[in-house]
Order: C-alpha cells, then sequence, then structure tokens
C-alpha cells in the first residue's frame, strides 16, 4: 500500500500560494464616550476595548474618554481621526452600548 506524503508546497509555509508577510504591531486608538457622567459605564468600555486589543495583538497608543450630550462637538474623537491622519495610530476601536427602550 501507498504511503501518503506531504507535498514540497505544504513545508514552503506559503498560503494558497502566497508567502505569509510577518504580522506587524497594530497601533491602536481607544474612544470610549458616555452622554452622562456614568463612570461606571466608561470603565466598562474601557475594559472591554482593552481586553479586546490585548487579545489581537494590538498596542495600545491612545486612549480617550468623553462625556458630553450628542449635541456637542465631539473633541476626543477628533484627537482619535487626527492622529490616525498623522499615521501615529493604525486603528482606532470605539463601543456602542445601547440604551435599552421599550
Amino acid at each position: 500500500m501507498r504511503v501518503k506524503r506531504p507535498s514540497r508546497k505544504a513545508e514552503s509555509g506559503d498560503v494558497f500560494g502566497h508567502a505569509r508577510k510577518l504580522s506587524k504591531m497594530l497601533r491602536a486608538g481607544l474612544y470610549a464616550r458616555v452622554s452622562t457622567n456614568d463612570q461606571q459605564t466608561l470603565a466598562m468600555q474601557n475594559r472591554a476595548m482593552r481586553e479586546y486589543a490585548v487579545r489581537r495583538g494590538w498596542t495600545i497608543a491612545l486612549q480617550v474618554r468623553e462625556v458630553n450630550s450628542g449635541a456637542v462637538k465631539r473633541e476626543a474623537r477628533e484627537r482619535v481621526l487626527e492622529s490616525a491622519r498623522r499615521r501615529e495610530i493604525e486603528l482606532g476601536e470605539a463601543v456602542t452600548i445601547g440604551r435599552n427602550r421599550t
């Protein structure tokens, strides 16, 4: 009986015929916002974003918190966007916690 052996391509480390690129440590900007001064919700958002970033292997380069109503200009969000434009971060992360309405 003939023994099956892996092909040489399988040993090369290529994926679908393309060489693997070394993964780069991405710099993330975290943005947490609440409309009222509810520190517990703000802390939950920060914790969730930090845990997610760690699982993905990202470096947290910027973390901003904002407490204001939706009618106000969001200056902290603009800081995150400006950091992305200047290439200080490669991605931005935000968490949405919706209100329960019945």
